[in-house]
């Protein structure tokens, strides 16, 4: 296995071939010519992006096109198209993330607290979208966190811009089902690895650095996720987790219950009680659901 300084030495030099507004035209202009995504991308031609980029001096102009090729463009018989690679550079840039930073005001949305029934609203700060009541404690009891946070998810800024609060508020929460569904079936879906469930602590026991968020979580009933690679974790409720799965899927269908804040803010609210290694939620019709310690749901 590569050795770590190895691998920081190969990542600062994939970055510094990337340090050019010149070569980070260039990916730009592939990803608009090309426009088709895999291995069936199309082609674009030396003359088409030198073009297209605005550099006349063909010598400086085919400086940066060579530094790319290979790692971030694949020359083929009939032009250029971006590798892979490629084109994750330009799709992390048109995110936002790497250099915007707009602030949202908060604004109540449709929904309501899954704690005391009071309104709820969302404001976006420094790349996270936060659900917020104001008439109680909420759900994170964290110094960094405003008091009353129900969630707190990261979202790109490209996500908030050109459009209103509630539908990033409604987009936002769609995006984290399915991040959690990913590490519910067992697979980070930012790197691919391993993702290691854990159960909260039991009653008595201290949450330690290995129950990394559980003491700034005011339920009982939620559960980590850890990637054993990229060390991704979230903090979530399993039911919420396995909604697309039996015997959650039926129960939402059932009842109406939609995906997103409404499927959240429904399971939020059910008691929960620790019995054995499981944990153990209770609607208000007295419907039980067992969640053990591999996610797998049962109705009781």
């Amino acid at each position: 296995m590569d050795s770590i300084a190895a691998i920081r030495s190969r990542d600062a030099l994939a970055f510094s071939v990337l340090d050019s507004e010149v070569r980070l035209a260039i990916l730009d202009s592939l990803y608009d010519l090309t426009v088709a995504s895999g291995p069936i991308a199309g082609n674009a031609a030396y003359s088409t992006i030198k073009a297209d980029v605005g550099v006349e001096d063909s010598g400086r102009f085919s400086y940066h096109l060579d530094k790319l090729t290979d790692q971030f463009v694949t020359k083929t018989e009939s032009g250029y198209r971006l590798a892979e690679s490629g084109r994750e550079v330009v799709r992390l840039r048109r995110t936002g993330i790497l250099t915007d930073d707009p602030t949202v005001e908060a604004e109540p949305v449709d929904g309501e607290c899954y704690r005391c029934g009071g309104e709820i609203r969302a404001f976006y700060r420094r790349g996270y979208l936060v659900t917020q009541c104001q008439e109680c404690i909420g759900l994170i009891d964290h110094e960094l966190v405003l008091d009353g946070a129900l969630a707190s998810l990261a979202y790109p800024p490209s996500g908030v811009s050109g459009v209103d609060i509630e539908t990033a508020f409604e987009r936002s929460h769609l995006r984290s089902v399915h991040t959690f569904r990913a590490m519910a079936d067992g697979f980070c879906p930012n790197c691919g690895h391993d993702v290691t469930v854990t159960l909260p602590p039991a009653e008595g026991e201290e949450p330690g650095d290995d129950g990394y968020g559980f003491r700034h979580v005011n339920h009982d009933g939620m559960i980590r996720f850890a990637c054993d690679h990229c060390g991704r974790r979230h903090i979530a409720h399993p039911l919420y987790a396995t909604d697309d799965r039996e015997p959650m899927a039926d129960f939402f269908a059932r009842n109406g219950v939609d995906p997103g804040w409404d499927r959240i803010a429904t399971v939020m609210s059910w008691p929960v009680i620790a019995d054995g290694d499981d944990l153990v939620y209770e609607t208000p019709d007295g419907i039980r659901f067992r969640v053990d310690e591999d996610l797998d749901v049962s109705r009781d």
